[in-house]
């Protein structure tokens, strides 16, 4: 019995020595060809990510300069800065973003950014019209594509009956009803898209940012009573519940930053061209005030610091899900495209 147990000792010795023995050179150089194409495939896969700007509202005081800015984003470059608006037509010529005298004689590095913005036209009052657009953009890289969507919204209207309100475009209309159309269709088309795996990975997750108001929570109490006589500080509030519900039910696929300024400043500049546009600074009131929450009573806002703080805010995890107040006033030594300034205020206004 003993000694026909002994081959089968030996056998499993054989192997074990066999299974253990070092690999040969050839096969050591193999494994690492193998491993070094694994990595440069998945180095592609990184590289092939196309990360879009979706900026509604596009021909705005405000909406314009986001697109110049999100254009200069030095923290998140975007292959692609769509610019939203009703009528294309009237989008070039406000944006100017087709070749002229001036833009001829541009350097090399403009002409590559009035490449990467897009005029796109659409009727944000229709859902449908909405969820088509955002559809024919994200497919326009082919199914396969992986695509990183940052959407801005500017939509709005004035307080007041004005010019503005003319053909069905009131502060209902476009505060809340168009508002709600296009978080509705981002969810569905852009942000239900994303890869749910990679969870974990805030660079890849998308972000909503709406441009709202100061007050919208106070309106019981002086001067928004008068400013929202009409509803628009009402309705701009409904539009941030239904974002925040919206991103409590689909934690996993973005996050949003809610941008309440004050009195506006600085633009619109409806006269000036895309080049110039992307040179803005504001003109006296260069310090910035950032406040969380809807305590905060700024005299003034400049546009380019809304914009500024926008492009900035949707690179940084200290503003996911968070809504502040922005302010400006006299004095230097405001962060203007300096990235860690703005970390710094936005740090600031969590304390």
């Amino acid at each position: 019995m003993r000694s026909a147990a002994a081959p089968s000792l030996k056998a499993t010795s054989s192997s074990s020595s066999s299974s253990s023995r070092r690999p040969s050179r050839r096969e050591r150089r193999r494994r690492a060809v193998a491993v070094a194409s694994t990595n440069e495939t998945e180095t592609k896969e990184e590289d092939q990510t196309k990360r879009i700007a979706i900026v509604f509202g596009a021909t705005g005081g405000v909406g314009q300069l986001v697109c110049a800015k999100l254009l200069l984003d030095e923290n998140r470059r975007y292959d692609v800065v769509h610019a939203m608006c009703r009528n294309k037509e009237t989008g070039e010529a406000k944006l100017k973003t087709k070749n002229n005298a001036s833009s001829a004689s541009s350097s090399s590095s403009s002409s590559s950014t009035n490449a990467r913005l897009r005029v796109t036209e659409v009727d944000v009052r229709e859902e449908k019209d909405v969820e088509k657009v955002l559809d024919a953009i994200m497919t326009e890289g082919g199914e396969e594509a992986k695509v990183v969507v940052d959407i801005v919204c500017c939509l709005g209207t004035t307080a007041f009956p004005s010019q503005r309100w003319k053909e069905n475009n009131g502060p209902e209309q476009t505060d809340d009803i168009a508002t709600a159309n296009v978080i509705r269709a981002a969810r569905k088309i852009c942000f239900n898209q994303r890869d749910r795996s990679d969870t974990n990975n805030n660079n890849d997750k998308s972000r909503f940012v709406l441009i709202s108001s100061v007050g919208v929570t106070r309106t019981d109490s002086m001067p928004y009573v008068i400013l929202n006589l009409f509803g628009v500080l009402k309705y701009k509030r409904k539009s941030e519940k239904y974002l925040e519900q919206t991103q409590k039910e689909n934690d996993d696929t973005f996050d949003y930053t809610i941008v309440r300024p004050g009195r506006l400043t600085d633009g619109p500049y409806t006269s000036y061209d895309l080049n110039t546009l992307l040179k803005a600074t504001s003109s006296e009131r260069r310090q910035v005030e950032i406040k969380l929450g809807d305590d905060f009573d700024p005299q003034e806002t400049s546009r380019i610091a809304v914009a500024d703080c926008v492009a900035f805010s949707l690179a940084s995890d200290l503003a996911r899900n968070k809504a502040f107040v922005i302010g400006t006033k006299e004095g230097d030594g405001g962060p203007e495209r300096d990235g860690k300034k703005w970390e710094a205020l936005f740090q600031q206004s969590l304390l």
